[in-house]
């Protein structure tokens, strides 16, 4: 089927309402009857923080192991770990479990993987509010680094959503699909230098290993997250920089921008050209 891209766009951008107002009931319906509300998105990874702190800080030390401040090194990473596994997690199914509504009614397929992926985006904002106020409150010093923060955030939102065009329609044909995301999640996440340097993996890899590993567009996305931390920890007392900087590289970075937007491209198109049979397979 031949999709005609800038047409698709422009009617995507005529849903746009739609779309908000879906990324707006994910959010109220997820802390509907909460006595919490909103403190659940910062309970979970402060929860997340304590459990792997005690684990690698603690019994593994490495908090002593030329990590300084590794609360913010740990934080750094979960958070921005969350944003993606959450989107992913939920975003797979969306288009199968809000089957009566492709069935019945018109609308963009893709605003419905999308508007959890916003949901995701708006509590992954709302839990990094928190960890500036962390630095603040430690009186960590900002640095400039702080302003490359937004374009950060651009480049994972942008690989998430190729994946989960790509995951959340392929789904729909191979119900599969779900399931091995979950563990695709959970293998990619350890393979991802999330609550370890990855210095600690690489020294323990042949240099085949090494670059396969390199290959992970979530390990150069982490890496640029916790850069821009850790040169504002960099100056505080006790401060050393970013564990993963000597990996932090052009090459790394525009290849990821690269494979961010090709796997966007293509899944957009994949997603529009197969959305036509998915009342069909649901």
């Amino acid at each position: 089927m031949k999709v005609d891209l800038g047409g698709s766009l422009r009617e995507l951008a005529r849903y746009r309402e739609l779309l908000l107002n879906l990324v707006s009931k994910e959010i109220k319906v997820k802390y509907k009857n909460s006595f919490l509300g909103f403190m659940w998105s910062l309970v979970n990874p402060l929860m997340m923080l304590v459990v792997f702190y005690v684990a690698f800080g603690i019994i593994f030390k490495l908090r002593s192991a030329g990590i300084n401040y590794y609360p913010f090194f740990l934080m750094t990473g979960i958070l921005a770990w969350n944003f993606f596994s959450n989107s992913l997690g939920q975003a797979v199914g969306s288009v199968v479990t809000n089957g009566v509504l492709v069935k019945k009614i018109y609308f963009p397929r893709e605003v419905l993987p999308l508007s959890y992926v916003g949901s995701a985006g708006f509590h992954f904002l709302l839990q990094e509010m928190v960890l500036l106020l962390f630095l603040l409150g430690f009186r960590v010093p900002l640095t400039p680094w702080l302003a490359a923060f937004p374009l950060v955030v651009g480049l994972e939102a942008l690989f998430i959503v190729g994946m989960v065009l790509w995951l959340s329609s392929l789904n729909v044909f191979f119900r599969d699909v779900q399931h091995f995301t979950e563990i695709l999640l959970m293998a990619w996440f350890w393979m991802t230098p999330v609550i370890y340097p990855i210095s600690y993996m690489l020294d323990a890899l042949p240099r085949w290993a090494e670059r396969i590993y390199l290959l992970n567009p979530m390990a150069h996305i982490i890496l640029l997250y916790q850069h821009i931390v850790y040169n504002s920890a960099h100056n505080a007392p006790g401060g050393g920089g970013s564990p993963g900087a000597a990996y932090i590289s052009p090459l790394g970075i525009l290849g990821t921008a690269l494979l961010s937007l090709a796997l966007t491209a293509l899944g957009y198109l994949y997603f529009k050209s197969r959305e036509g049979k998915f009342a069909e397979f649901i």
